[in-house]
């Protein structure tokens, strides 16, 4: 048993142990793929900037590239890229109007760009038009800041200046890794002005619920299967304590079953003995008492053995009641005289009886017998050296109450309802050997419901219980 709950524990350890990983994989390609729709934003938020500049230069220009400009033996960049002086001329609209050679040499703006000579014509064209913008209005990060913000309201981020670089293509624009897995950051490069190798870093911290919130089905899937998982385990290590317990139950009932008949068995000795013994036998007003106990013993027996079967196996059913009129007053009286007492234990009984002018009940005699010698029992087992039982029975309209009081040890509050479930044992019990299946207090339950009466339990502080039945007649 404990091999098979070791291989489960260890299985499913191994399960979760599995879900776990698969998790971390998908968390790293959720972060990766919401890194890169960032720097997508990011990059489509600096050519909104660029939009903006260009919007806002109020003079029409004019440009000359000067392609016969050579390299510097100072450059660092390789034999494929070139290097031009680009002239602009504000307020010209046409090159026809120019004399480039003396824009070129004369006091114009120039820039000197860089790019490699393999680059596409339209990105040549781009580069050259955000130099020009740059040169007449300026790259501000303040403006940047502002279009992020509202591009993206969730995400932290600060822009960092990036010192000027060899970068001599559009393709500047880049994105790293930054921070561990638990913390991702990614620093995102906006080339603002490529060929002139002038841009900024915008350091973005990635935020969990965007990441979380795509991984939603993910997780709903393993915390479903987690959860199975859990429960097929819970419901196994139950089911293997059950049984253990169950065994133990096992046990007891026949260490129990050999106490209880022990106590029939040996007063039916007892008045057999009596019976065989010619001298007593003469005495006709005992021999009819002992016949009458023998026989009334013999259905506490048979009494007994039909509370197993009832309990054990008719939860469901009906318990068959043979309902008849008898004397209360009597039946208690003659339970409390065969109720036998331990050695060494001091028990005291008082019955207060008050039917009024009609002392006969309506109900099972055998079953409210077996209900008082259960309650009787039980405040005798459950006590100290001394107790002391009261048994009190009186009408309340059309109903009879049956009360059995004792001194006892009591039973704790917050155990009250339960000692009525099968095979429950209060928890405060002077001695655990003390011989029991729980079943005392359900047979009582059940019997007397089956009366269609009502049964209750209190305690009170110090010790002591009181167990009241009401029948309806």
């Amino acid at each position: 048993m404990r091999f098979v709950w070791a291989l489960s524990l260890l299985s499913a350890l191994l399960v979760i142990g599995v879900q776990a990983y698969w998790l971390y994989n998908q968390y790293r390609y959720v972060v990766q793929a919401y890194s890169g729709e960032l720097a997508v934003k990011i990059w489509q938020a600096g050519d909104r900037e660029y939009e903006v500049r260009e919007a806002e230069m109020k003079s029409s220009y004019t440009y000359v590239v000067n392609k016969s400009a050579k390299l510097q033996r100072s450059d660092s960049l390789s034999s494929r890229s070139r290097q031009v002086a680009f002239a602009m001329y504000l307020g010209v609209d046409s090159l026809q109007q120019l004399d480039v050679p003396k824009i070129i040499s004369g006091d114009s703006a120039v820039l000197n760009l860089r790019w490699d000579a393999n680059m596409a014509e339209d990105s040549l064209q781009s580069g050259i038009h955000r130099a020009v913008a740059n040169l007449n209005n300026p790259f501000r990060k303040e403006r940047l800041d502002s279009i992020l913000s509202t591009v993206m309201p969730e995400v932290e981020y600060t822009i960092i200046d990036r010192p000027e670089t060899d970068t001599t293509s559009h393709a500047a624009s880049r994105w790293e890794k930054a921070g561990h897995i638990w913390q991702p950051r990614i620093r995102v490069s906006y080339a603002y002005s490529p060929l002139e190798g002038k841009s900024v870093w915008v350091d973005v911290k990635i935020p969990s619920q965007p990441v979380f919130r795509k991984m939603a089905v993910q997780l709903a899937l393993a915390f479903g299967l987690v959860c199975i998982l859990t429960g097929c385990l819970v419901f196994q290590v139950k089911t293997i304590l059950r049984q253990k317990k169950l065994g133990e139950l096992r046990e007891s009932f026949v260490n129990t079953m050999i106490h209880e008949l022990k106590r029939p068995v040996q007063t039916l000795k007892t008045f057999v003995a009596f019976l065989g013994n010619k001298e007593m036998c003469s005495d006709e007003a005992a021999s009819g008492q002992v016949v009458q106990d023998a026989m009334f013993e013999l259905d506490n027996l048979s009494a007994y053995l039909n509370k197993l079967k009832d309990m054990l196996h008719a939860d469901n059913d009906a318990t068959p009641l043979h309902i008849t009129s008898f004397d209360l007053q009597e039946l208690t009286a003659r339970v409390i005289r065969l109720t036998p007492l331990p050695a060494g234990k001091k028990v005291s009984f008082s019955v207060v009886y008050d039917m009024g002018s009609s002392p006969s009940v309506e109900a099972d005699p055998v079953h409210i017998a077996n209900i008082l010698d259960n309650l009787v029992e039980n405040a005798i087992k459950y006590s100290g050296p001394e107790v002391a039982i009261e048994v009190r029975a009186f009408r309340k309209g059309r109903d009879f109450l049956l009360v059995v009081d004792d001194d006892g040890i009591g039973i704790p509050p917050a155990e009250q309802e339960r000692v009525f479930d099968k095979f429950y044992r209060a928890s405060n019990l002077p001695d655990k050997q003390i011989p029991g299946l729980g079943l005392g207090l359900s047979y009582v339950k059940l019997i007397t419901e089956a009366h269609r009466g009502t049964v209750s339990l209190a305690g009170r502080s110090g010790g002591g219980t009181s167990v009241t039945l009401c029948f309806p007649q």
